[in-house]
């Protein structure tokens, strides 16, 4: 039996903050914004067009809209840069929702509908406000955090020099045939999380994660190394997870949307991807970065042709005994 309409409305107004009362129209008129401008905004931020006439926006919606206006006015901010930001905002916020009700999920297992409406309604006015102060929270943080990379980054032609690195489970696809849910959800969140950890430690950032493969940046080539050499070690000596391989390379990237691209994405995907198990193998540039370093033993590795490099070189990386 479905839940009745009530609820349902009841439930999505606890949510939104407000009841749905305007249509696209009123909410323009409302924010004093052109309702295309408004409805490209709305679709950037990754939400369906709403149909002409159907109240499916809040009193909150149009403040929101105002508040672009004034972002507009104040930090002249361009209406080309106001979607960019509204995409990043959009695509960010939405897996962050979808892992916040994932972690909730659990508790609602075993209820109907009804109950887990219900059970929904009345924890939202305790768990929505703290939750929403969180996320200001590490925002702020993440916020402070990334404006002093951009300051202190090495930059060429314009972009940001950053060392890459991609780090894989090994024979991943194949051991989920085997494995049950369980055991899929602890490995991914035991390799996601003890990576994330490192990455963070080392003062870089996670780009994003593909499932078996965790793509990261930082500022310092020595720090990514340590990262890809730290993940490594640590499979090798769990028996309860799979092993990694690791590929890394220095240079130039276009840092779009929070993710990156260019050059030296590529050649850390491509030398992930001729990355024995247990090993990491990085650019040449990154091994010139790291030669001289005692820390490390450097191995060149023979020629060979993958997509887009007929002549990639691969540089195999090892801790040596000499530790600083």
């Amino acid at each position: 039996m479905a839940a009745p309409g009530g609820d349902l409305d009841a439930l999505e107004t606890a949510l939104l903050g407000a009841p749905c009362t305007l249509d696209r129209d009123a909410v323009s008129a409302a924010a004093g914004v052109p309702e295309p401008e408004a409805r490209a905004f709305w679709m950037a931020l990754g939400f369906p067009e709403v149909a002409a006439g159907e109240r499916a926006f809040t009193e909150l919606d149009a403040d929101a809209l105002r508040t672009v206006l004034e972002l507009s006015r104040v930090a002249a901010v361009p209406p080309d840069t106001l979607l960019v930001l509204a995409r990043a905002m959009g695509q960010g916020l939405a897996r962050l929702a979808e892992a916040q009700v994932d972690a909730f999920r659990g508790q609602a297992a075993d209820l109907t509908l009804e109950q887990a409406t219900e059970r929904v309604l009345s924890t939202a006015p305790q768990v929505l406000p703290r939750l929403e102060r969180l996320v200001v929270h590490v925002w702020r943080r993440q916020f402070a955090a990334a404006t002093a990379r951009a300051l202190v980054a090495s930059r060429q032609d314009g972009q940001p020099v950053l060392a890459v690195g991609f780090v894989d489970l090994v024979g991943f696809t194949r051991a989920t045939r085997s494995w049950d849910a369980a055991t899929l959800e602890r490995t991914l969140e035991r390799f996601e999380r003890d990576t994330a950890l490192r990455v963070a430690a080392a003062g870089g950032r996670v780009v994003k994660t593909l499932g078996d493969e965790v793509l990261y940046v930082t500022d310092d080539p020595l720090a990514a190394v340590e990262v890809a050499l730290d993940t490594v070690a640590s499979h090798e000596s769990d028996e309860e997870l799979p092993q990694v391989r690791a590929g890394l390379a220095l240079g130039a990237v276009l840092v779009r949307l929070g993710d990156v691209f260019g050059g030296p994405v590529n050649l850390a995907s491509r030398l992930t991807d001729q990355a024995r198990p247990g090993t990491v193998l990085v650019d040449g540039t990154l091994a010139d970065a790291l030669a001289g370093d005692a820390s490390y033993d450097l191995k060149t590795l023979r020629r060979r042709s993958v997509r887009g490099y007929r002549h990639l070189v691969p540089h195999l990386v090892r801790r040596t005994s000499v530790r600083p």
